[in-house]
C-alpha cells in the first residue's frame, strides 16, 4: 500500500495498492529515493510518497510495462 496526494497543495491523500514488484522497477527508484529523502526510512504503517496520485499512477503504469526503462 503507498500514500500518494490527491492534488499538488498536499491536501488529502490516497491509499494505492502497488504491487512489491512494482516498487522494484527501475522508474520506482526516483520516488522512492524522494519518500526517503523527505519521510525517512522509518515511516509507519503504508509506505507514503511525495508525488500527486496522477504522476504516481503514470510511474506505475511505466513499471507495468514490458522492459519499462530497461
Amino acid at each position: 500500500m503507498v500514500l500518494v496526494r490527491d492534488d499538488e497543495d498536499g491536501g488529502a491523500e490516497t491509499r494505492v495498492l502497488v504491487r512489491v514488484k512494482d516498487l522494484k522497477e527501475p522508474c520506482m527508484a526516483a520516488l522512492l529515493e524522494m519518500a526517503e529523502e523527505q519521510f525517512g526510512y522509518g515511516q509507519q504503517g503504508v509506505l507514503r510518497v511525495p508525488c500527486d496520485a496522477q504522476r504516481f499512477d503514470h510511474v506505475v503504469n511505466m513499471a507495468r510495462k514490458p522492459n519499462a526503462a530497461r
